[in-house]
This record gives C-alpha cells, sequence and structure tokens, in this order.
C-alpha cells in the first residue's frame, strides 16, 4: 500500500513538473512570437521611412533641378538685355519709347495711363486712335508695334469702325496695347547656386 502511495506522488510530481515545463515553454514561444511580430513591424516601418526618404530625396533634386534651370534662364534673359551707360532709370527708358512711338503714329491721337510697377516689369496702357488711310500703312505700324523688344509692346484689342456720316465715309482705327519693360533685378555674372542634396 505504502509502495502504490509512493508511485502516485512521484507520478503527480512527475506529471506537475512536466506542466510546468509545458507552461514555461508556451510562455517562451508566446513571446518569441511576440517578438518575431515586433521585430517584424519594426522592420517594415524601417522600410516604409527608408522609401519615403529615398522619394523625398529624389523630390529635392528634382526640385534643385527646377531652380537651378530657372537661375539660368534667368541668366540667360539678363544677357539679352541691352546694356545702358546712360544711367536713366526704367521709367525714363519708357517715355523715351513713347516719345518714339508718337513720332512714329505721326498724327495719330495717343491716349496713356499711369506708368504701373508690376513687379517683373514696368506697364505703360497705350491706346492710339487714327483715321485709316489705307491698309498697307496700318499694317505696318502694327508690326513695328510688335517688333519693339525694349520695352515690348503687346496688342490687347484692334478696332476698326466705318464713320456714319454718308459724306466722308472715313474708316478710323483704335489700337489698344500696353508697353512693357522688364526691370533688371539679378546680376548678370551670378551662376546657379550648386547645392549638394540632403544639405540645405
Amino acid at each position: 500500500m505504502e509502495a502504490l502511495k509512493l508511485t502516485f506522488q512521484q507520478t503527480k510530481r512527475r506529471l506537475w513538473k512536466s506542466l510546468l515545463i509545458y507552461g514555461l515553454t508556451g510562455i517562451i514561444m508566446l513571446m518569441t512570437l511576440a517578438g518575431a511580430i515586433a521585430m517584424k513591424e519594426y522592420v517594415d516601418s524601417l522600410y516604409a521611412t527608408l522609401d519615403k526618404l529615398q522619394e523625398f530625396n529624389i523630390k529635392y533634386i528634382k526640385v534643385r533641378t527646377a531652380i537651378d534651370d530657372i537661375e539660368k534662364s534667368l541668366v540667360r534673359v539678363k544677357a539679352m538685355l541691352p546694356h545702358d551707360s546712360s544711367g536713366l532709370s526704367d521709367k525714363e527708358h519708357m517715355l523715351i519709347a513713347l516719345d518714339d512711338l508718337k513720332a512714329k503714329a505721326g498724327s495719330s491721337e495717343i491716349t496713356v495711363a499711369n506708368i504701373e510697377d508690376k513687379g517683373a516689369d514696368l506697364q505703360l496702357s497705350v491706346v492710339i486712335r487714327s483715321v485709316l488711310k489705307d491698309y498697307t500703312s496700318f499694317v505696318n505700324f502694327a508690326g513695328y508695334l510688335q517688333s519693339l523688344k525694349f520695352p515690348f509692346f503687346g496688342i490687347t484689342g484692334i478696332r476698326i469702325q466705318r464713320s456714319d456720316d454718308q459724306v466722308t465715309s472715313a474708316t478710323s482705327f483704335e489700337l489698344k496695347g500696353i508697353l512693357k519693360f522688364p526691370k533688371a533685378t539679378f546680376d548678370t555674372q551670378a551662376e546657379p547656386t550648386k547645392k549638394i542634396p540632403g544639405k540645405l
């Protein structure tokens, strides 16, 4: 009887020991699984961060390239502007161009507004009215206006109308446009700034 009791106690002890081992093994497996899941999430997050950094770097390079292209274009445009050593201001250049236009227009009526500063350039609204003697002269005059470079002249509207007077039957025209003079605000010798991607 005592031998049976001893055997039962030993079996019970082995069972508890086995349960303890299984329990510890299960806990270790759960911890390992949780660690693996956390590691996977961390790796995925790291890859996502690297992708975003790479995307940002590509966009930064594109932006820098675009800025360099703009700066190069500004340098080329500046080089195309006429070099003036007379010391005249931009507004004085506008007024001189207006005088030349009046001389070219002859007896035409010319109405102008105030010179406006639009930031990148100075603008002067011009309205020219005159009798249309022949279309060839009118076309040549319009071509002259379009050929102006510094300042530029942009035609915004042309209206040709015949007089209601049946005796004279005169034809007149009204030409509207804007005289523009670009302001030189940057140095022709300036070269586009070179920067290393990723550094400000």
